[in-house]
């Protein structure tokens, strides 16, 4: 998802409430690019199904007395 500079600061004005320089949005917008695409790799991933509680995890023995 390309983003522009004007939707950046749509975005930002939307979300943060603020108004942001032409430098600003330039300086941010490939910082939101990148979010945007760990956002997409974490949805391809699907993990809303899996239930914590019956996750197994890794037992740390140090700890056990």
């Amino acid at each position: 998802m390309a983003l522009t500079n004007d939707t950046v600061r749509t975005l930002l004005q939307e979300f943060l409430g603020a108004s942001f320089g032409p430098a600003e949005v330039e300086r941010l917008r490939p910082l939101l690019e990148r979010q945007f695409e760990r956002m997409r790799e974490l949805r391809e991933l699907d993990l809303g199904g899996d239930d914590p509680r019956t996750t197994v995890y890794i037992t740390d023995r140090r700890i056990e007395a």
